[in-house]
């Protein structure tokens, strides 16, 4: 599923856990905390929420050679599915349900970690309307997630 992870990696989630499957991200990390004993002593793990923007201080200060960024992403396939976009694919509109696209917070990143390598994994959303909990597709895939992460 993912390419192999260099160096010191961080887990980054984005998403509104109050927006349905928009949580996907946020509950990938939730999840990952809780198998922690089981993650590599080089993998940080960080919830950005609905604003990554506001975590560019504490990432920058982590350093991480890669960045893995978890995200609820609409790219028109079946609820569940898991699509891994390299960051130089990453267009400049935004493919999530926030405001500031990746593109421009990895770009923002970039200027301070040159050599970051940024990986993102899309999660196809069922819905995104308010309230809470995952549908069973999208806990589906991040159970799956988690399990290749570890």
């Amino acid at each position: 599923m993912l390419p192999k992870l260099k160096g010191k990696v961080l887990i980054l989630g984005i998403g509104n856990p109050m927006k349905q499957d928009d949580g996907a991200g946020p509950a990938a990390i939730a999840e990952l905390k809780t198998q922690n004993s089981k993650l590599k002593n080089n993998v940080e793990l960080l919830d950005a929420g609905i604003a990554p923007e506001n975590y560019s201080g504490k990432i920058k200060q982590i350093r991480p050679d890669t960045l893995v960024i978890v995200d609820a992403i609409d790219f028109g396939e079946k609820a569940g599915s898991i699509k891994v976009i390299e960051a130089e694919r990453i267009g400049s509109q935004s493919l999530s349900t926030h405001n500031v696209s990746l593109k421009t917070f990895v770009d923002y990143l970039k200027t301070d970690l040159s050599d970051l390598e940024v990986i993102v994994v899309g999660i196809q959303p069922k819905t995104a309307n308010f309230g809470e909990g995952l549908s069973p597709e999208v806990e589906k895939a991040v159970d799956e997630l988690c399990t290749s992460l570890v």
